[in-house]
């Protein structure tokens, strides 16, 4: 990786950090430069999926329950993804099974009662979005129910109260 993707990966990191900061103090989070944070309607959070590996960055986000977050899921990787963020942790593997059988956006829309948010599937290079309200305080795992991706692309949403 060049020095111009060193960099882009540390500010990526540092943006994530500094969304998780701001909110979890009850801040906003600006991404839009010159624009003042109290503006924002929502709060949003942007996360990332990196080349060819498995994992979201960060890997951990937190917001204030009753929130309306809008999460920025921004597909760098190499391979196509989406962001699901489920209500109970024990339904993943039902989720991804049914998700594979539903093929298209790798979303079971007929459980959707066991989710709080999804995004569409995006493929490498783009970008794409959810806002929804922060569920109750708890720990809420997001993943990517890609076949194949379930097991090791996972992150958690902490909702505080």
């Amino acid at each position: 990786m060049g020095t111009a993707g060193r960099f882009q990966a540390a500010m990526s990191r540092f943006i994530g950090m500094a969304a998780l900061l701001a909110v979890s103090f009850g801040g906003r989070f600006s991404s839009q430069p010159g624009l003042p944070a109290s503006s924002l309607p929502d709060t949003v959070i942007t996360i990332r999926a990196n080349s060819s590996t498995l994992e979201f960055d960060p890997p951990a986000i937190a917001a204030r329950q009753g929130t309306r977050l809008r999460l920025r899921f921004v597909n760098e990787g190499t391979l196509p993804h989406n962001l699901v963020i489920t209500r109970d942790e024990e339904d993943i593997d039902s989720l991804a099974a049914a998700a594979s059988r539903a093929g298209k956006d790798f979303v079971p829309h007929a459980l959707e009662a066991k989710l709080v948010a999804w995004t569409p599937l995006a493929s490498p290079g783009q970008t794409v979005e959810v806002t929804f309200v922060v569920p109750p305080p708890g720990v809420y795992t997001y993943v990517c129910l890609m076949t194949g991706h379930t097991n090791s692309m996972m992150g958690t949403l902490r909702s505080l109260r």
